[in-house]
């Protein structure tokens, strides 16, 4: 899965995991935080690379859940390895 996510067009959370959703081709994935981290380790093939440009926008709009967002990537990445999952962030 590759995915571009421009940050200044995410008006919310639930925006945000509906691209996800979209670019997974899961449809029952539930927009949550525990779901992203199954989607990303255990229900998507890898390779998996997320790109969030604009990232500041997304952070400005959604706050403090962005932060958790990431967090969530993070562990993924953490759990697969950087092989599997990637996320790169500009501002």
């Amino acid at each position: 899965m590759d995915l571009t996510i421009d940050g200044a067009t995410v008006a919310d959370e639930a925006a945000f995991h509906t691209l996800i959703r979209e670019a997974s081709g899961v449809e029952w994935y539930g927009g949550s935080l525990d779901a992203l981290f199954d989607l990303l380790v255990a229900v998507v093939a890898p390779p998996i690379r997320l790109h969030i440009v604009n990232a500041a926008a997304a952070r400005a709009t959604i706050g403090a859940r962005f932060d958790r967002i990431v967090t969530v990537i993070l562990d993924a990445v953490a759990e697969r390895g950087t092989d599997a999952v990637a996320l790169r962030l500009e501002s």
